[in-house]
C-alpha cells in the first residue's frame, strides 16, 4: 500500500503513520485532525483560533441583485500552483439568493460543527497551500502539500476535506499528476466526455408553471442548445401544460420528475416521498410516454429518507444540493451516495439564474459566468436552473425578453471560454455522470486496467469518459492497462 487516505488521525495511530512515510514512496491524505506525533514530525505549530472565527464564518442575507459573503474565507496562495490552485478563494458561506442559494455551487465551513467545521487551528509552514483569512488577516493554514524527500502529505483542515466544493478538484490532482515518476500516482474520472472541453445542462424547474416555457424553449433551439423540464405534477391538473411535455420528449429533450406536489422535505419521511416519487413519474409517463429516470428535488431539499423512497421507486439519480440545508448532498463531484442502493447518483447544481440574483452593479451576469468559469477550471459538469414564470411570480425578471437576453449571454460566455464545449439535456448529462459512477479501475501488478462501457447520449453519440493519469488524458477504454 503506497498511498493512503486517512479522515481524522486519531493520536495513536501517529507513530504508525510516521514510519509508513519513511518506508518508500508514499502519498498520504489527511481530512480533519492531525496526530499529535505527525504534527511533530512535520514541524507543523499548533495555534489558537480568534474568538471572531463563529461570528466571522457566517454571511449575511443576500438582498435582491446582490450578493453577501462571510468575513472568513479560504484564500489558495502561491504554492497552490502545485496543483493549479492559485488564485482561488471560497468565502466560508455566501448567498446569492436571500439565505438559501450559493450559486458558486460550494456548501459551508462551519467554525465549531463537526464533520463540516474546521477540525484545529495549526500552522503548517511552508507547506501551505491556502489559509484561514479574516477580513484579510491570516489566521491559520487550511490546506498544506508538504513535500519530503519520498513523499507528500496533502492535509485539509476538515474532517470531509474540500467534497463539497470545486476545491476537490486540487485532491483529484495530488492523486493522479503530483509528482508523477517520483511518487505513486492513480487514475481520476472527470465530469467532462472524452473529446470535450466543458460540460453543460440546464433546466427549467416548472414549480408552478410549465406551459410559459415555451418561449424560452425556442430560445434554446435557436442556439442549438438541449432543453429539459422538472416537472411537479401538480401543475398538469391544468391539460394546458400538457402539449410542451409531448412536444418536448419527441424533440429529444428532457423531462424530470419534481415530485408530485412539491411538498418541502418531500413530505416529511420515506412514505410520503415515496408517495410523491411514484405518483409523479406515473403522470408524466402518460403524458409523454417516456419512463422517468431522473428527479430533481423540490427546493433542493434532499434528505436522506427521499434518496431511498426515489431509489425504491425505480428512478436512477437525483438532483439537489443548496448551501442552506442537507450539506452531505453538496457534493463536489456526482456519483454513488453514501446507504443509498448501487446504481443510484446524486448530482449538485446549485446555480440558479434567478433574475432577483442577477448583479445591479456591474456585469449582472458576473457571478453566473464565474460559477461556468470554476465548473471550466475543475473539469466538472455545470447544471444551471431557471423556473417558467407563472400568474403569480416572475422570479425577479422584469419580463420574458429579459429573461432570454440573460441565458443567451450566459450561453454566449460558455461557448467564448470553452473551445469544444457539450451542451446535454439532464437526462443524457445524468446517464453520463451515471455509466462514470459505475465504471471501474483495477490496480494491477504492472498498472492499472480499466473496466468501462459507453454511454448513449446527445442523439446518436456515444460518448467515452475521461481519465487522467500522470499528466495525460486519455479516453477510458475497457480492458486498457494504465502504466
Amino acid at each position: 500500500m503506497n498511498t493512503l487516505v486517512v479522515v481524522d488521525l486519531p493520536d495513536a495511530w501517529g507513530t504508525e503513520v510516521v514510519m509508513w512515510l519513511r518506508a518508500g514512496a508514499r502519498k498520504l491524505v489527511i481530512f480533519g485532525r492531525v496526530a499529535d506525533h505527525l504534527i511533530e514530525h512535520l514541524q507543523w505549530k499548533p495555534l489558537t483560533w480568534p474568538e471572531s472565527l463563529a461570528h466571522a464564518s457566517r454571511s449575511e442575507s443576500a438582498p435582491s441583485y446582490a450578493s453577501r459573503e462571510s468575513a472568513a474565507t479560504v484564500v489558495y496562495g502561491e504554492r497552490a500552483a502545485l496543483l493549479q490552485a492559485q488564485g482561488w478563494q471560497r468565502p466560508f458561506e455566501r448567498f446569492d439568493f436571500t439565505d438559501e442559494w450559493n450559486n458558486l455551487g460550494y456548501g459551508a465551513i462551519r467554525a465549531n460543527e463537526p464533520l463540516w467545521g474546521l477540525s484545529h487551528a495549526l500552522d503548517t509552514g511552508w507547506g501551505e497551500i491556502a489559509s484561514v483569512e479574516i477580513d484579510g488577516q491570516r489566521v491559520a493554514s487550511y490546506a498544506t502539500l508538504t513535500d519530503i524527500e519520498q513523499g507528500s502529505v496533502l492535509w485539509f483542515n476538515r474532517s470531509v476535506g474540500p467534497v463539497d466544493s470545486f476545491e476537490w478538484r486540487a485532491v483529484e490532482r495530488f492523486l493522479s499528476n503530483h509528482r508523477a515518476g517520483e511518487l505513486p500516482c492513480h487514475p481520476v474520472l472527470t465530469e467532462i466526455p472524452w473529446g470535450f472541453d466543458a460540460a453543460i445542462t440546464s433546466r427549467l424547474d416548472c414549480d408552478e408553471d410549465v406551459e410559459s416555457a415555451r418561449a424560452l424553449w425556442d430560445a434554446y433551439r435557436a442556439e442549438n442548445v438541449p432543453f429539459s423540464l422538472a416537472v411537479h405534477t401538480g401543475n398538469l391538473a391544468d391539460t394546458r401544460n400538457h402539449a410542451i411535455l409531448a412536444e418536448l420528449a419527441e424533440a429529444g429533450g428532457a423531462v424530470l420528475s419534481h415530485s408530485a406536489t412539491h411538498a418541502g422535505d418531500w413530505g416529511g419521511n420515506y412514505e410520503n416521498a415515496l408517495h410523491e416519487a411514484l405518483e409523479s413519474a406515473q403522470r408524466l409517463r402518460q403524458i409523454t410516454g417516456e419512463p422517468v429516470q431522473f428527479a430533481v428535488s423540490p427546493f433542493h431539499q434532499t434528505p436522506s429518507y427521499a434518496l431511498h423512497a426515489l431509489a425504491d421507486a425505480g428512478y436512477k439519480g437525483c438532483v439537489g444540493g443548496l448551501i442552506r440545508n442537507d450539506p452531505e448532498f453538496m457534493l463536489a463531484r456526482s456519483g454513488a451516495l453514501a446507504g443509498v442502493p448501487a446504481g443510484f447518483i446524486g448530482h449538485t447544481q446549485q446555480c440558479m439564474l434567478h433574475g432577483f440574483s442577477m448583479l445591479a452593479e456591474g456585469d449582472p451576469l458576473a457571478v453566473f459566468k464565474q460559477a461556468f468559469d470554476l465548473a471550466y477550471e475543475t473539469s466538472t459538469l455545470f447544471g444551471y436552473l431557471d423556473h417558467p414564470f407563472s400568474p403569480r411570480y416572475a422570479y425577479g425578471w422584469r419580463d420574458e425578453a429579459a429573461r432570454i437576453d440573460a441565458h443567451r449571454a450566459l450561453i454566449a460566455h460558455i461557448r467564448t471560454k470553452a473551445r469544444n464545449p457539450l451542451f446535454l439535456n439532464e437526462n443524457d448529462a445524468l446517464n453520463f455522470l451515471s455509466a462514470r459512477a459505475e465504471a471501474r479501475i483495477v490496480d494491477e501488478a504492472g498498472g492499472f486496467r480499466c473496466v468501462a462501457s459507453d454511454v448513449r447520449g446527445n442523439g446518436s453519440t456515444s460518448l467515452q469518459i475521461t481519465v487522467e493519469y500522470q499528466g495525460r488524458t486519455a479516453a477510458l477504454e475497457t480492458g486498457v492497462v494504465l502504466r
